[in-house]
């Protein structure tokens, strides 16, 4: 079995990579969101348009729902990382939107994988697709996007009771419960 290292160089070229994208998204134009009526009104963190991003993303993480399981939208995985995210590390925030703006952008759609749209302007098996690039990737901030975004999506939606049923969990019982 061989191991992977990571030479000082090839370290020293992604991370700059990583830091010269994340500076750009800065000054890439948003586009005109359609859906606003999707959004609600009382974000704490997100901004509309990350949040239907968010939104997007955590659908295709955790899956399609089968008939009669619940669904990130069931559970409202979006809102949920919008409250938790508002009480963040301000650093973390930032990392958090630069991600989102990156993830989205037409334009590092386009430099990363050859794709011609936004995220959310995907067919869902595009979807699918770009987000596996971002888990493969050989960039290694790309790599790291993805598991941000996978492990807030998941942690969301199954610490939410309404999830639980999928898994075969069934709560913590007290004491008084096991009567």
């Amino acid at each position: 079995m061989s191991s992977k290292t990571t030479s000082r160089r090839q370290f020293l070229k992604e991370t700059l990579s990583g830091v010269v994208f994340l500076f750009v998204s800065k000054f890439i134009p948003s586009e005109v969101l359609l859906a606003n009526d999707l959004v609600p009104n009382d974000l704490l963190f997100f901004s509309s348009k990350e949040y239907l991003i968010f939104e997007a993303v955590a659908e295709r993480i955790i899956g399609a729902a089968s008939p009669g399981q619940v669904r990130s939208k069931d559970v409202g995985v979006a809102a949920r990382v919008d409250q938790f995210l508002e009480g963040a590390d301000p650093e973390v925030q930032e990392q958090i939107h630069q991600l989102l703006s990156v993830f989205n952008a037409p334009l590092f759609t386009f430099l990363f994988d050859f794709r011609t749209s936004s995220f959310l302007n995907m067919s869902p098996a595009d979807k699918d697709s770009y987000i596996e690039d971002w888990m493969t990737s050989n960039l290694g901030f790309r790599r790291t996007g993805f598991q941000a975004l996978k492990r807030v999506s998941m942690s969301m939606f199954y610490t939410d009771r309404r999830s639980w049923k999928e898994i075969g969990y069934e709560g913590m019982f007290m004491p008084e419960d096991r009567r």
